[in-house]
């Protein structure tokens, strides 16, 4: 039954995928053309990642809103570094500390404070953007890191670099989630926080660890962010980009309620946001239109998740009587 149920949860964003391909090669043609989807692909690894970092919040049933601009700090952190002159294995610690650190904060006051996690990571965001805007200062960086360069901008064999790593985070992500204790854990407390209490395991300690693991996948789109874009600014990451992780969790049938939600989901619903992207841009939308039109498909999917979920609270309780 649990295989049968993984099969159907990632049936629906597969399904979706292959409509939303299909619409976009009767939409324009140039749309599904071999060097377009290859720059869909690239653009879409970091929508990916930190999409597996939101997808991971989400299966508790929380959410969190710093983690846009908590790539956009470690980018500048990074830049920062490297352009100060100090190595890229130490830069890279030192970007990982920053959004670690965030994620502590968010998970300490979620879980020893009791604030809502939607409360909580709001004021971190807050806070964050304040130190954004501080080191904001120091004017923009440009990156000539040989290392980054080879990540961004490499291909081997004619697939790009970047997707070759996006898709070993992938399979690190599924074996986290599928084939760990903590995935497990996290599962059941997304799905009942209090028969999981009482299975004597600290849905505290679960909730701490999900927002301290979510930071591990934000720093993982800075890097590759700031790999793919030479020129380091504030506007790199952000809100936009978290909006996209966001509708890229949901439309690849991961519940805003928690308990329910895959991998191989989140990967189809982040292509989708990037093909819906790359088509709006192909046909000529203006392009300060493209948030108002992902907000509206992140506004269907979140209504499609609220019915899917009555629905299966129906069917349960139909089944009990």
């Amino acid at each position: 039954m649990t295989l049968l149920r993984r099969l159907i949860d990632n049936a629906g964003p597969v399904g979706l995928l292959i409509v939303t391909v299909l619409a976009c090669g009767l939409l324009d043609e140039r749309i599904l053309a071999a060097q377009n989807l290859m720059i869909v692909l690239m653009q879409a690894v970091p929508t990916v990642i930190l999409a597996l970092g939101a997808f991971i919040v989400l299966l508790t049933g929380g959410i969190d809103l710093s983690a846009g601009i908590s790539v956009t700090l470690a980018s500048i952190v990074m830049a920062s570094l490297l352009a100060g002159g100090l190595g890229l294995p130490a830069t890279l610690l030192a970007g990982l500390a920053t959004v670690a650190f965030i994620g502590l904060v968010n998970g300490t006051l979620i879980t020893a404070f009791r604030v809502p996690a939607f409360v909580a990571t709001l004021a971190t965001m807050s806070c964050v953007q304040g130190v954004v805007l501080l080191l904001a200062e120091q004017g923009v960086y440009v990156l000539s890191e040989p290392s980054l360069k080879w990540l961004g901008t490499t291909r081997l064999g004619g697939v790009p670099v970047s997707v070759i790593a996006s898709l070993v985070v992938i399979a690190a992500a599924f074996l986290l989630m599928q084939r760990t204790r903590f995935g497990l854990r996290v599962y059941a407390t997304g799905s009942d926080a209090d028969a999981t209490a009482l299975a004597n395991v600290s849905t505290s300690r679960v909730l701490l660890l999900t927002y301290v693991a979510a930071s591990c996948f934000t720093w993982l789109a800075a890097v590759a962010l700031i790999a793919r874009t030479p020129i380091v600014t504030p506007n790199l990451g952000g809100q936009s980009l978290l909006l996209d992780a966001i509708a890229a969790c949901v439309l690849g049938g991961t519940s805003i309620f928690g308990g329910r939600g895959t991998v191989v989901g989140v990967v189809a619903g982040s292509l989708i946001v990037g093909l819906f992207s790359n088509a709006l841009r192909v046909v000529g939308i203006d392009p300060s239109s493209l948030d108002l039109m992902k907000g509206g498909l992140l506004l269907a999917a979140l209504v499609c998740d609220v019915g899917i979920t009555n629905l299966r609270a129906k069917i349960m309780k139909e089944s009990l009587k």
